[in-house]
Formats: C-alpha cells, sequence, structure tokens
C-alpha cells in the first residue's frame, strides 16, 4: 500500500510561512482515503494545510491518539470545517486531564457537539484496508512509561493517569509496517510489542511519533534504545515530545536512519 505522510503541526518547523506549535498534527494519505492523525493545540492544523495544498475537507476520518489539548486542542475546529469526516477514539479520551492542577483534556464546555460522528473502540480495528488501530496497549516494561505528573477525573474522583485512551495506528502492506504513536505515554516498546504480535513476520519500515522522554533522565531513553538494537526499524522520526536533546542520542546510536520530524515534512511510503 503506498502512502503520504505530511505532518501539518509539529514543535519545529523549517521553511517560510509555515508555523510551529507545542503539538502534533499529521495528514495521512492512501490510494483510497485521507486522514488525519490528531489536531494539534489550535487551528493553526488548517492554516498550514491550506499553505501545503491540502483540503481538509477531503479527510475521510480523523484519529484521536489520546485527550491532551496539544492534541485535541483543534477538534473543535476541524469539527466545523470538515462536516463528513468520523472522529475515531477510545471512549476514555473525554474524562477531564490534568497535569499537576492544570487543565490538560478537552475542555467539557466544548463536548455538546454531535456524537454520531464519533466512533469509538475498544479492540484491535482495521480502520480501512491497511490501516490498523491499536486501543489495547499493555504494559509489557513498565520502565517505558511516562505518567508523572498527570492524572484523570474518573466518576468525580482524581487519580492517576495511566493513559487508557491512548491508541497508536500502524500502515501494513505484505512488505511491512510503519508505526504512527503520538506521546507514546504507555512506552513505544509496549506499542512496538502490540504491532509486532499481530504481525509478526513484519519488518518495521518507519517508526513515526513523540517518545515522551523529553528532559527525562537518559535511563528512559537506554530502555527504548536497548529495545531498538533488537528490533530496529528501517527509519525513526522523533518529534514532538521526544525532545532534540533525545534525538541526538538517537543519532548519535542509530545514524541516518533517525531524522527529527518536522512540521511540513514529508514521507512516501518506500
Amino acid at each position: 500500500m503506498s502512502y503520504q505522510i505530511t505532518t501539518l503541526v509539529e514543535n519545529c518547523v523549517y521553511g517560510r510561512k509555515l508555523q510551529a506549535e507545542h503539538g502534533l498534527s499529521l495528514y495521512i494519505e492512501t490510494p483510497q482515503y485521507k486522514l488525519l492523525f490528531d489536531t494539534g493545540a489550535s487551528d493553526l492544523f488548517i492554516r498550514n494545510a491550506r499553505l501545503l495544498d491540502i483540503d481538509l475537507r477531503q479527510v475521510n476520518y480523523l484519529i484521536l491518539s489520546h485527550g491532551h489539548s496539544d492534541h485535541t486542542g483543534g477538534l473543535h475546529y476541524f469539527l466545523d470545517y470538515n462536516t463528513r469526516a468520523t472522529v475515531v477514539c477510545k471512549r476514555e479520551i473525554f474524562y477531564p486531564k490534568f497535569k499537576d492542577e492544570r487543565e490538560n483534556g478537552i475542555k467539557q464546555e466544548q463536548t455538546s457537539w454531535d456524537m454520531t460522528r464519533f466512533r469509538f473502540i475498544d479492540q484491535q480495528t482495521e480502520l480501512v484496508p491497511g490501516v490498523i488501530l491499536f486501543p489495547v496497549i499493555d504494559l509489557v516494561d513498565g520502565a517505558d512509561t511516562h505518567f508523572g505528573r498527570f492524572y484523570v477525573d474518573r466518576n468525580r474522583v482524581r487519580e492517576p493517569d495511566t493513559f487508557l485512551d491512548e491508541l497508536a495506528m500502524a500502515l501494513v502492506d505484505a512488505e511491512g509496517f510503519s508505526l504512527i504513536s503520538a506521546c507514546s505515554h504507555r512506552g513505544i516498546t509496549n506499542i512496538l510489542r502490540a504491532v509486532r504480535a499481530a504481525f509478526p513476520d513484519l519488518p518495521c519500515h518507519l517508526l513515526l511519533g513523540g517518545f515522551h522522554i523529553h528532559n527525562a533522565e537518559e535511563q528512559k531513553y537506554g530502555v527504548i534504545a536497548d529495545y531498538l538494537r533488537k528490533f530496529l526499524p528501517h527509519r525513526i522520526g522523533v518529534c514532538h515530545c521526544t525532545g532534540v536533546d533525545k534525538y541526538a542520542l538517537f543519532y548519535r546510536e542509530f545514524g541516518e536512519r533517525v531524522f527529527y520530524n518536522y512540521t511540513g515534512s514529508k514521507f512516501l511510503s518506500p
């Protein structure tokens, strides 16, 4: 399956007119479908898409990786701009979220949307041919989790957030798979394990997303690097919450197969 991934929003930007923000939004085009993975924190993804000659009104599906505002902040803009796309996510995405005491989720006053446009999933789902969503991510390696300082309100009880709302996406064909994550709070190694368990005989063409290790102790990097040494993707695109500090460590170890993703970048399938 051929596809192209265009980054509409990321923390960094190179090039004129496009802008960056702390957030992530990816546009994926396959021969038959147009998909959006997250919306970033504002309407910037729409403005950048216009500059890149991408018509987001033609998007068939919006996939939301988890409920944090830097990934869902543009949701209400998208629903107004695109009147036909289905939004795919987990039900837990609407639970109020916090980082320490700061509200960090979908604002409750914005949840009076037409819920018939939402499709909630709780098991591995082939959304369209070759596009597989993974809403169940087992914590095989607890060292590669990123829950600190995050909280969620469940039934009016605040508790540590273990990100049961998180999902990842794989683009799969007979030659291999590409894995797209967002913040990987439940651990990029655990996410890779879930996809490899589903497709044990396929290599990983591309690993793209945030690993949530910016400013983390180097041990967190080491957990991920140890796993990648055993199961090394052909390309590794780090961005957003991975941090340029940890990108330097990945590049030092894995060389040219590692790149830092940025607003406006494009990736074509092999």
